[in-house]
């Protein structure tokens, strides 16, 4: 079999990185198959969800930047098909026989239902679901699916035969991950800002509980062939000061395994500690279990790699209620219950063929879908889904964005915290501001909201305390002090702001297609031009930053220093918690609160209609 450099390898080398991102290959599709090679003349597919058919012969991929699902049939490792679909395509599911799939589109607020034959894909049908769907889960008869819609926190029933929603129910906040039990009756959401799993009875629509998990970053959701247990991958804020032995001890974050039992109670959860010390896991995302139930796969894209457990040598060490600091000791052992496959780029979402042993992996960096043995913990070759042959500026700043290996012994990357380039409501101590704590005990004296990085080239100076006035700086400072690792060269800053500047918002769910708003919103622009309220006079400009510094407050007595730069106030409605301490969980709370107009303008309380209005043009912005 002809071979060729894997992309990540080659990038590698561009940037100068040590990473083992170079250590894969990609096998090239020869000739003999009869297909046509992947095009390499296109958009990056950069492939983010994928799902297989229930005898394995025809597995979908959602392409997210390329806005197309990919048909590939992974034993004879080609694509048989690709088709445009919708703006930002991040979840797909496919019926039993493999004749039906369903795409949900991240920035086109719907779901395609594909009709899937022996040559192609075709779009049979759409339907408008809600703000920013993420995930999508289908019945094995193709007749209904369920989609994770992230900014109105519900899932939604979508009847597939008629193409119209049949139900919702509200669930965690930014639901995205799903997965419905054997039996059907329940179905399982990982909800990634709430750090919770919600279990829903499928046959009224309604919440049976909710598990809070100590963690967000829940994507993939996973249940075994028993229906006993669901499994989620998260990362856990442990809340400790941000100094390199706390960060070694597992003090600072870590990613777990989480599982929950179908049946059970709230507080009813157990978890593996998945980092060893001085070489953690980055950036979980995918969780898999074989249909024989031997092995659990979790990938971690910041660490490029797929961490195997097998559960049928020796019963493995879950941790009731609670986590460890570090992996279990016995892991450590090579006993074979747990292993890391290299995989370069960054692994996503994951599936195991009908054989038990071969895993499918999407690879979002790699453009690529690839194959691994479970028995032997090899990967064994990559399906090219297309894409150019050598990566952009922006596209090498992406990688960066998402390695885990730039910082202090891998324990996180930029998306650790910045998740998609956005926030996962967590709050740090990221030591840019003058003054940290080092302490042991979990305190919240310095630590900052995790703002979005949308539109973030437009909005300095930059930093909460707004001292940092070069965007350059500003990026030596987070990988030097933020993730305790190297400089980047020149270059590497160049490509991680280009990437930066790609980092666009989806479509605003409170402005109509004309622009138009409410009413009540239109009242609430009045108010925030009012010098009752002032907000205008720090929020203004395009961005609604005015770029200074200015006293309002919130200050306190161990700042370093004096002021506030003003966040930008686009895509509010999607920012929470608010404030630069996350100490409001709601628009109305920050209005109400600490940061109330009156506090500002001295100028009296806004009514309780006022603060309504105000908060309905907020979420206009």
């Amino acid at each position: 079999m002809t071979v060729t450099h894997h992309p990540a390898a080659r990038m590698a080398l561009i940037l100068g990185l040590a990473l083992p991102i170079a250590l894969a290959l990609r096998p090239t599709i020869g000739d003999e198959s009869g297909a046509s090679p992947p095009d390499e003349s296109g958009p990056h597919r950069s492939p983010v969800a994928l799902a297989l058919s229930g005898d394995g012969s025809r597995l979908l991929t959602a392409n997210e930047t390329s806005g197309t699902v990919s048909l590939v049939d992974p034993g004879a490792g080609l694509v048989v098909d690709e088709i445009p679909t919708g703006e930002r395509p991040v979840g797909v599911a496919i019926s039993g026989d493999g004749a039906r799939g369903a795409v949900v589109h991240w920035y086109g607020y719907d779901l395609a239902v594909l009709k899937i034959g022996q040559d192609g894909l075709e779009v049979a049908d759409r339907v408008e679901v809600g703000p920013e769907p993420r995930g999508v889960a289908m019945t094995p008869d193709g007749s209904t699916a369920y989609v994770a819609v992230g900014v109105s926190n519900e899932v939604v029933r979508v009847d597939l035969d008629r193409a119209e929603v049949t139900g919702r129910v509200a669930v965690g906040r930014e639901p995205r991950g799903l997965a419905l039990s054997p039996s059907g009756d329940r179905l399982m959401v990982g909800n990634n800002r709430s750090g919770s799993v919600t279990v829903v009875r499928t046959g009224d629509l309604t919440v049976e509980r909710t598990v809070a998990v100590r963690g967000s970053n829940l994507r993939q959701v996973a249940i075994d062939p028993e229906g006993e247990f669901a499994y989620v991958a998260n990362m856990e804020n442990r809340g400790m000061a941000t100094t390199d032995r706390n960060i070694d001890l597992g003090w600072v974050l870590g990613q777990r395994l989480t599982r929950i039992p179908l049946e059970g109670s709230e507080e009813d959860y157990a978890t593996q500690s998945l980092d060893p010390q001085g070489e953690a896991v980055g950036d979980v995302h995918g969780v898999a279990v074989s249909g024989d139930g031997r092995f659990i796969a979790v990938s971690a894209g910041g660490t490029h790699e797929v961490i195997l457990f097998r559960t049928d040598l020796k019963r493995l060490p879950w941790r009731t209620g609670g986590s460890r600091d570090l992996i279990h000791f016995s892991l450590r052992a090579d006993d074979g219950r747990f292993r890391r496959v290299v995989t370069g780029g960054r692994p996503t979402e994951l599936a195991f063929a009908p054989d038990g042993t071969t895993l499918y992996a999407t690879n979002y960096l790699d453009d690529s879908v690839q194959v691994i043995d479970a028995e032997t913990a090899e990967l064994v070759r990559s399906i090219d889904l297309g894409g150019p042959e050598e990566p952009s500026l922006a596209r090498r700043g992406e990688m960066l964005f998402h390695d885990a290996g730039r910082s202090h012994n891998q324990w996180y990357s930029c998306n650790t915290c910045h998740s998609e380039g956005h926030l996962n409501g967590e709050r740090f101590d990221t030591m840019n501001d003058g003054w940290h704590e080092f302490s042991n005990i979990p305190t919240d004296v310095s630590k900052k909201d995790v703002p979005s990085l949308r539109g973030v080239t437009r909005t300095g100076p930059w930093t909460w305390h707004g001292w940092q006035s070069s965007i350059e700086d500003a990026m030596i400072e987070s990988f030097t002090k933020s993730m305790q690792g190297d400089p980047p060269t020149a270059e590497e800053v160049e490509a991680i702001i280009a990437y930066l500047g790609t980092l666009e918002r989806p479509r605003n769910p409170y402005v109509g297609p004309d622009g138009a708003i409410s009413e009540a919103a239109e009242r609430g622009r009045a108010v925030f031009n009012s010098p009752k309220a002032a907000c205008n006079t720090c929020h203004s400009g395009p961005e609604f930053t005015d770029g200074e510094i200015h006293v309002v407050g919130l200050e306190g007595r161990r700042d370093v220093y004096e002021g506030y730069n003003p966040p930008t106030l686009r895509g509010l409605y999607d920012s929470d918690p608010y404030l630069h301490d996350g100490r409001a969980d709601s628009l109305r709370e920050a209005l109400t609160g600490d940061h109330a107009p009156d506090f500002v303008s001295g100028l009296g309380e806004l009514t309780e209609q006022e603060t309504a209005d105000l908060v309905e043009y907020l979420k206009t912005l």
